[in-house]
């Protein structure tokens, strides 16, 4: 009981606070809907839990207008609260009472029907050794990213388990969806699957891989016996064991930091060392680093209204233009479709078409 206290003093202090941190969310800024805006949405929260909402279908809704970037928590004046959690628990309500979105739906029938959000039914295994590289569903169907992540990986001299597509994910889109036994089940398929592969590590090209299998999967008590890295990490381990070498480059490149990279796992800089590293000249967007702005994502998984995902990606597409940069990058496959009209180009793509040998 008192942790609920502590909760719902935290949800509360949020609902009456003078929400300048909507200046970062994403969907307040692409829309300028007060609704939308994290204090708001906080004194809604509040309001349904104590009873005083009218229209419930109408609030749960709302619940997934959310980007679920996490600005509003890397902004926030109070220390050890996220109101991502509690738009989460109003998801797991709204799927419990099955008042989901439409397009939130169809991708959880998808799900329930294949193992992953997209359809593949391909089952990608192949290579050896106790590193293995993660395919998930946002990579398996771009080319350009796993050529490159092919070359890297055989030019870098390591022994590396390629694994994914089929029906293994780590069930991120489920957990955003609020299907949590769902969730559940594919966060234990997936740990199965990694136990069978007997590998050490796992490279994710995809942030919220990474933090679904890291932090999420540990609060329903499902912990993964390997060090989960992202695929930067595992570029700048490679740059500083001298196991790859490149061509430089003077062109310009802007880098998009996708939000759970920034925010949730804090990595903006080993991307700037990387394209440092490779020799090109880094034009920053106006809103970077610490200071990102969400992509969007793909609607049906964080954001349920496809209406709301086109503003936020419209946004995000002007500051990058903005940057006026002969390259644009991002480390989130995700983040790359979405922001396509600019050609974007995922971090491996570009330290692909650098490598010259192994050293």
């Amino acid at each position: 009981m008192a942790e609920d206290k502590k909760e719902a003093e935290k949800i509360a202090r949020c609902a009456m606070c003078a929400d300048m941190c909507k200046y970062s969310c994403p969907t307040y800024l692409a829309t300028g809907r007060e609704t939308l805006s994290p204090q708001k949405m906080a004194r809604l929260i509040v309001y349904d839990e104590k009873g005083l909402l009218e229209d419930e279908k109408g609030f749960l809704d709302l619940m997934f207008q959310s980007a679920m970037c996490g600005a509003c928590s890397r902004h926030c004046i109070y220390d050890d609260y996220d109101l991502r959690k509690f738009i989460h628990q109003a998801r797991v309500k709204a799927f419990a009472k099955g008042v989901i979105p439409e397009d939130v739906r169809k991708r959880v029938e998808i799900f329930k029907k294949f193992g992953n959000p997209n359809g593949e039914r391909e089952l990608i295994n192949k290579g050896i050794g106790d590193t293995g590289y993660f395919i998930s569903c946002c990579s398996y169907k771009d080319e350009d990213l796993l050529k490159a992540a092919e070359k890297m990986l055989s030019k870098s001299g390591l022994a590396v388990r390629r694994f994914g597509g089929g029906d293994i994910c780590c069930g991120a889109p489920l957990y955003y969806a609020g299907d949590m036994e769902g969730f559940r089940q594919a966060s234990l398929k997936m740990k199965a699957e990694i136990e069978k592969r007997r590998v050490r590590r796992i490279v994710v090209d995809c942030p919220t891989c990474v933090k679904t299998m890291t932090e999420i999967y540990r609060e329903i008590g499902v912990e993964l016996d390997v060090e989960i890295m992202h695929t930067v990490q595992f570029i700048d381990a490679l740059l500083e064991q001298g196991r790859l070498s490149f061509r430089r480059n003077s062109r310009s490149v802007a880098f998009h930091d996708p939000c759970i990279l920034s925010y949730d796992l804090a990595m903006s800089g080993i991307p700037r060392k990387i394209i440092a590293a490779l020799g090109f000249n880094l034009k920053e967007p106006i809103y970077s680093q610490e200071h990102t702005h969400c992509c969007g994502g793909a609607y049906g998984a964080k954001i349920g209204d496809h209406r709301l995902k086109d503003a936020v990606t419209s946004m995000r597409l002007k500051e990058l233009r903005d940057a006026a940069a002969d390259i644009y990058v991002t480390a989130c496959p995700t983040c790359k479709s979405v922001l396509s009209e600019i050609n974007m180009k995922y971090i491996t793509e570009l330290v692909a078409e650098r490598i010259i040998a192994k050293r």
